[in-house]
C-alpha cells in the first residue's frame, strides 16, 4: 500500500518511499501469493528463489518476506551474491551464522541477492548447507537468470518467477506516485520514460523523480534519456528483425558502424546491463537469446570486453541467417 509519510533521508528517494510495502500490493499470481501469506502466518517459509527481469519487483517481495519473519536483527544474514562468490564465504560466513540457533525468530534467514552471480563452487558447497541446518535456517534468493543455478540447488528451492510487469500497470504505478507528490505531469513524458526503461520499473521511478523541477516533470525527448547501453539495444534488435527481409543489407551497413561508434565512446558501455535488456526483451527471437546467454555467461572470463561483444552480434546475425536459411522465417 502507498504510503506518504517522510520517514527520514530514505523517504527522499521515491523508489523506496513508494516501495510496496505488503504481499497484497506484490504482482504475483494468486495462488502464489496466498501460499507466501500462508507462510507468512504460520512463520514457516521454504526455501524461496525469487527470478525475474531486474527492477520486477524481486528484492521488494524479499524484503516483505524478512520484515515479517525476522523479529531480531541477529536472525538475518543479508548477502550480495556478486560480491560474494567463493567457496569460503560459504565456510567461513554463512555455516557459522547457521551453527547457533535462532535468536528470536523462528528460523534463521539468509537473504542472498543477485544470487546467479555466485560461482559454481559456491552453488555445490550450498547444497548441503541447505540440507544440514534446514531446521534451523532458511534461504531467501534473488536472480535474474535461473539457467545460471545449478539444477540440484533449484531443486531444493520453492520457485516463483517474476513476471514483466505490463505497461499500463506500470503507467497507473507511476501517477499514482505524481499526484502523491503533487507533480505536474505530460503524459506524453511520462510514456516515454516508461517505454524506454520496462520492465526496470525501478529506473523508471527513479528517472521520473530526477527529471522534476518545482513539482514539475521536465519535458522529456528520447535523447535526453536514451541510454548508450539501450541505444545498443536497439540497433541490434532492429538488426534481428530485418535478418531474412529485404531491409537486411541495409540494415547492416548501417547498424553495425553505429554499433561500433557508440562502443567507442568515451564511458564504456555496461555491458552487464546490456545482456539483461536483450535477454529480456520481448521481441527478441529465441534464436538470438540462445548466443546472448552463451556470451553473457563467459563475459567475466574475457580480456577484451568490447571484441567478445561484437562476437556476439556477429554471431546473432550468422544465427539468425542460419535460422531463416533453414525454417524460411524469422
Amino acid at each position: 500500500m502507498f504510503s506518504s509519510t517522510n520517514d527520514g533521508m530514505l523517504n527522499s528517494l521515491w523508489v523506496e518511499k513508494y516501495r510496496p510495502k505488503s504481499m497484497i500490493d506484490i504482482v504475483l499470481g494468486e495462488d502464489q501469493k496466498q501460499f507466501l501469506i500462508k507462510c507468512m502466518e504460520k512463520e514457516d517459509l521454504p526455501h524461496v528463489l525469487f527470478h525475474g527481469p531486474p527492477g520486477g519487483g524481486k528484492t521488494t517481495i524479499s524484503r516483505i518476506l524478512i520484515d515479517c519473519l525476522v523479529k531480531n536483527d541477529m536472525d538475518i544474514l543479508t548477502m550480495n551474491g556478486s560480491d560474494s562468490t567463493g567457496i569460503d564465504t560459504v565456510r567461513d560466513v554463512i555455516i557459522g551464522f547457521l551453527k547457533s540457533p535462532p535468536y528470536k525468530s523462528k528460523f534463521k534467514y539468509i537473504f542472498i541477492d543477485e544470487f546467479d552471480g555466485t560461482s559454481h563452487n559456491y552453488q555445490q558447497a550450498l547444497r548441503s548447507v541447505m540440507e544440514t541446518y534446514a531446521e534451523n535456517g532458511r534461504f531467501i534468493c534473488t536472480a535474474n537468470y535461473q539457467s545460471k543455478i545449478i539444477d540440484p540447488l533449484i531443486s531444493r528451492f520453492t520457485v516463483f518467477e517474476m513476471k514483466t510487469l505490463s505497461k499500463d500497470f506500470v503507467l497507473e504505478y507511476v501517477n499514482k506516485i505524481l499526484k502523491l507528490e503533487k507533480v505536474e505531469a505530460d503524459q506524453n513524458s511520462i510514456e516515454l520514460i516508461i517505454q524506454s526503461f520496462i520492465p526496470d520499473v525501478r529506473k523508471i521511478v527513479n528517472t521520473i523523480q530526477k527529471n522534476i523541477v518545482n513539482k514539475k516533470l521536465k519535458k522529456i525527448d528520447a535523447e535526453s534519456i536514451t541510454s548508450l547501453e539501450k541505444k545498443i539495444c536497439g540497433l541490434i534488435v532492429q538488426v534481428c528483425d530485418d535478418i531474412g527481409t529485404d531491409r537486411k543489407d541495409a540494415t547492416l551497413n548501417q547498424n553495425i558502424p553505429q554499433i561500433l561508434e557508440l562502443m567507442s565512446k568515451e564511458s564504456e558501455p555496461d555491458y552487464r546491463q546490456i545482456y539483461q535488456v536483450l535477454f529480456f526483451h520481448e521481441k527478441l527471437p529465441a534464436w538470438a537469446k540462445i548466443k546472448i546467454n552463451q556470451y553473457q555467461n563467459m563475459h567475466q572470463s574475457c580480456a577484451l570486453p568490447s571484441a567478445h561483444f561484437m562476437a556476439l552480434v556477429y554471431d546473432i546475425i550468422q544465427s539468425g541467417m542460419t535460422y531463416f536459411t533453414m525454417f524460411k522465417k524469422k
